[in-house]
């Protein structure tokens, strides 16, 4: 089980539920669509050149997070 933020890509409706990950996500209770996955949070990834798999500041090399 996992607590996981949703929003309505019909209406705007955002939630957060606990569902399970199987990909079954629940519908919205304004229009009945079938809510979608919201994705947040920061860019983690290594440039060419740079090592580790945190995020490097350098968002001119992923696009990602504008850190």
């Amino acid at each position: 089980m996992a607590l996981i933020e949703f929003i309505c890509k019909n209406c705007g409706y955002q939630t957060e539920e606990i569902v399970k990950s199987d990909g079954n996500y629940p519908n919205c209770p304004k229009c009945g669509v079938k809510l979608t996955q919201k994705l947040s949070g920061k860019c983690y990834t290594s440039c060419a050149g740079k090592s580790g798999n945190s995020c490097s500041g350098d968002c001119s090399c992923c696009g990602g997070c504008k850190h």
